[in-house]
């Protein structure tokens, strides 16, 4: 099964992750923080918003409204952590690292952090597309590769949210689309 995960369809990307090593005792409190995470109904979805934009919208105002409505998610967010009295405690018990790639089983991140084979982690990350909204996932350090930077672990993903995957996938599809049409371009 590892190896199967493992030869899952992945992309290089970069963007932040915040991870912390926990024991198995600390795994519970983390499943609640994942699944009992109650989201705001205006909380902006970059792809249902897509879907809520009929056709009679010329593609420049899809582009403003969807932008607009990311605007004000991010200043949403924004606003929350300000009202957050304990988010800089919260934050400062996480190390602060970049991934080195992303599949819908798991991602990979640089650290100088040393951690071992099945660790156990709370990892939590935004994607580009949708910087106002943490994922977050319980994960087990699957393998580690020693670079000139410190090391890069392979993490599977065991608790995650269901919506989480999709926009993962959905970012994915997103990020290989931008990426052959860039190709394309450069042809």
């Amino acid at each position: 099964m590892d190896s199967e995960k493992r030869n899952a369809r992945r992309i290089k990307n970069k963007f932040i992750v915040y991870a912390k090593k926990i024991d198995e005792k600390e795994t519970e409190k983390y499943k609640e923080d994942i699944y009992n995470t109650i989201e705001p109904s205006d909380s902006f979805s970059f792809f249902m918003s897509l879907k809520n934009l009929d056709s009679s919208f010329g593609d420049l105002n899809k582009a403003f409204v969807l932008i607009m409505k990311e605007m004000d998610a991010k200043l949403n967010y924004i606003i929350d952590i300000l009202r957050d009295k304990e988010y800089d405690s919260k934050i400062r018990e996480f190390e602060r690292n970049y991934s080195c790639d992303l599949s819908q089983s798991g991602l990979s991140f640089m650290s100088k952090q040393v951690f071992s084979e099945n660790d156990i982690l709370f990892i939590k990350f935004m994607l580009p597309i949708a910087s106002h909204y943490e994922i977050k996932s319980i994960s087990a350090v699957t393998r580690k590769v020693q670079t000139e930077d410190g090391f890069c672990y392979g993490c599977t993903f065991n608790e995650i949210k269901k919506s989480d995957v999709e926009l993962i996938i959905h970012y994915m599809l997103f990020f290989e689309r931008k990426m052959i049409k860039s190709q394309l371009e450069n042809e």
